[in-house]
């Protein structure tokens, strides 16, 4: 959960640091810091039963490991980070370790996120890690937590994940965590990142300005984005196989747009954004010609 008091960086929200996070981009992050913006997506039904669930888990992994399992209520700070962890398990000559549960209710997640149970999804490492760092948090000046166990139940079977201190991640995530709250406090808002996931509030955060044009049909540097144009039109009109990678590029394109309505691209390509249901939606607008790049500006050739 997130700090009531948005003094730190929660373990749930430290995977956005990096867009790891499948729910929350740094750009969503820093709207939530600075501008106090929130969209709570409503509690599914695997939320739910993810929460029924976890304290009977937590007293099979006590059984499993026959050490003291401690479930956790309060959250806890240490410098910018924070957590509330799912339980601490304290080990006789080992300390207390943190314990983060994942319920997987899909043999296609596990198969595709958890690859089989060969490797978690980064997001629930960083989550785990920074649960270990921040420990006790810093008001009983005791040290971080030198292990964690990452839980993982699928369909009634329970894999565990027990993991090491990774220091150069724990000095990075201090790194951030001071980078973040510094460009919340300078003001400096991040791009958005271009994932599905940030639609909702691209829609919500920039309504789109009537007749309002970006032009950016002379920057070399969006010949890629005149490319991708191409593709999300192809993948508009195939099966619905393509709707993940058509999200991925309207969700680019509006980060792109932002309030304009209307947006040039090199090579005579362009795209219209248009109001959807409470959405938007893209009208790319592709020419019959090759894509060529645009010239080069004389001064570039002569090194000007």
């Amino acid at each position: 959960m997130p700090d009531p008091q948005s003094k730190t960086i929660s373990a749930s929200q430290a995977p956005a640091l990096w867009n790891a996070s499948p729910y929350a981009t740094r750009w969503m992050l820093w709207q939530q810091f600075a501008n106090g913006v929130v969209m709570d997506q409503p509690e599914t039904s695997r939320m739910r039963w993810g929460k029924l669930l976890e304290p009977v888990i937590l007293k099979e992994v006590a059984k499993a490991w026959k050490f003291e399992v401690h479930r956790n209520i309060g959250y806890v700070r240490r410098g910018l980070l924070g957590a509330t962890r799912d339980a601490t398990i304290f080990a006789p000559g080992r300390g207390p370790g943190a314990v983060e549960i994942k319920c997987v209710f899909s043999y296609d997640t596990w198969m595709q996120d958890w690859q089989g149970g060969k490797c978690p999804p980064r997001q629930h490492e960083i989550q785990l890690q920074t649960q270990m760092l921040v420990g006790p948090g810093d008001t009983d000046g005791d040290a971080p937590y030198g292990w964690g166990l990452l839980v993982a139940w699928v369909a009634s079977d329970m894999y565990f994940f027990e993991r090491q201190p990774i220091p150069a991640l724990w000095a990075q995530l201090d790194i951030e965590a001071a980078r973040f709250f510094s460009s919340v406090e300078k003001r400096e808002e991040p791009e958005a990142f271009g994932a599905e996931v940030e639609i909702p509030w691209l829609t919500s955060l920039f309504p789109t300005v009537k007749d309002q044009v970006l032009d950016l049909s002379a920057d070399h540097a969006h010949v890629k984005t005149a490319e991708d144009l191409r593709l999300y039109d192809t993948y508009k009109q195939q099966a619905a196989g393509s709707r993940r990678a058509t999200e991925e590029f309207r969700a680019k394109f509006l980060a792109l747009a932002k309030d304009a309505q209307f947006v040039k691209l090199p090579c005579g390509f362009s795209y219209r954004v248009q109001k959807s249901g409470n959405g938007k939606t893209i009208v790319p607008i592709i020419p019959e010609v090759p894509l060529d790049p645009p010239p080069v500006p004389e001064s570039i050739l002569m090194g000007g």
